[in-house]
C-alpha cells in the first residue's frame, strides 16, 4: 500500500503546479488551447463536408471529428507533454530550479520513448470511455505508464508494468481522480458543447484548463509510482535498559 496521503498528494501536486505556473501555462496552451482550437476547425470542416441535414447529425458528425483530432493530438503532443511535466517534479525532488527550455527538451528527449506506451494506453481508454467503466477501469489500471515511460528508461512494457503496480492501489487512484471530477463532470455532460456555442476563444480557453487537470493528475500519479520504491524510514535503536 502507498505511505503517501491523497491529501498529501493533491497538497504536492498543486505546489509544484504553481511553483512553475508560467512553465505550466505554455504547456497548457500547446495541449490543451491549441490542440482543442484545432479541433474546432475540423468540426466546422466535418460540417461542410458531410452536410448534415438535423441538429442532431450535425452534432455527431462534429463530436466525431473532433474526438478523431483530440485522439491523434493526444497521442502525439500528449506524449511531449507528460514527460515536460514530470520534469518539474524531478527538479523538485531534486531540489533544483526549472526553466521552460529545460521542460521542453526533458519532453522532447524522452518523447520516442513515451509515445509509445502514451499513445497505446492513451488509445485503449479512449475506446473504454464509449462504455464508461470500462473507460474508468482502463484509466487506473494504466494511470503510471506516464511516470513509467518517462523515468524508467530499461522497461520494455511501461503499460503491463503500470497494470501491475496499480494493482491493490486502484481504490486510492479513484479517489485521487475523483476531486477533479469538479471540472470533467460538467465538461462530459455538455460543458464543452456550451463552450463551443460561445465562441472559439472560449473552447481554446476550456482546452487550456482541461490540460492543467491532466498536469495535475500527472503530479499526482508520479508521487504514487515513485512512493512505492521509498524505502520505508529504519527503526530507531532500542534504547539500553538499566540493570
Amino acid at each position: 500500500m502507498n505511505r503517501i496521503g491523497i491529501a498529501q498528494v493533491l497538497r504536492n501536486a498543486f505546489l509544484v503546479l504553481f511553483r512553475n505556473l508560467g512553465i505550466v501555462l505554455v504547456i497548457a496552451v500547446i495541449y490543451g488551447g491549441l490542440g482543442w482550437a484545432i479541433a474546432e476547425v475540423i468540426g466546422s470542416m466535418a460540417l461542410d463536408y458531410w452536410r448534415p441535414t438535423t441538429g442532431q447529425q450535425a452534432m455527431v458528425v462534429s463530436q466525431v471529428a473532433q474526438t478523431i483530432w483530440l485522439t491523434i493530438w493526444g497521442c502525439i503532443v500528449g506524449s511531449w507533454a507528460a514527460p515536460a511535466t514530470l520534469y518539474l517534479w524531478v527538479q523538485h525532488e531534486k531540489k533544483r530550479p526549472t526553466t521552460l527550455y529545460e521542460a521542453v527538451n526533458f519532453g522532447l528527449n524522452r518523447f520516442p520513448r513515451v509515445i509509445k506506451a502514451h499513445a497505446r494506453a492513451l488509445f485503449i481508454v479512449q475506446l473504454g470511455i464509449i462504455v464508461i467503466v470500462p473507460g474508468i477501469l482502463f484509466g487506473l489500471q494504466y494511470a503510471f505508464v506516464d511516470a513509467i515511460a518517462t523515468l524508467d528508461t530499461q522497461e520494455r512494457d511501461p503499460l503491463a508494468r503500470s497494470r501491475k503496480l496499480t494493482a491493490g492501489r486502484r481504490g486510492t487512484l479513484f479517489r485521487t481522480f475523483a476531486v477533479f471530477l469538479v471540472w470533467w463532470a460538467p465538461t462530459q455532460l455538455g460543458g464543452f458543447f456550451w463552450l463551443q456555442g460561445i465562441g472559439p476563444w472560449a473552447l481554446a480557453l476550456g482546452g487550456v484548463v482541461d490540460a492543467l487537470v491532466l498536469i495535475a493528475i500527472d503530479l499526482c500519479m508520479v508521487q504514487y509510482y515513485l512512493d512505492l520504491f521509498r524505502k520505508p524510514a529504519a527503526a530507531p535503536a532500542a534504547m539500553p535498559q538499566s540493570s
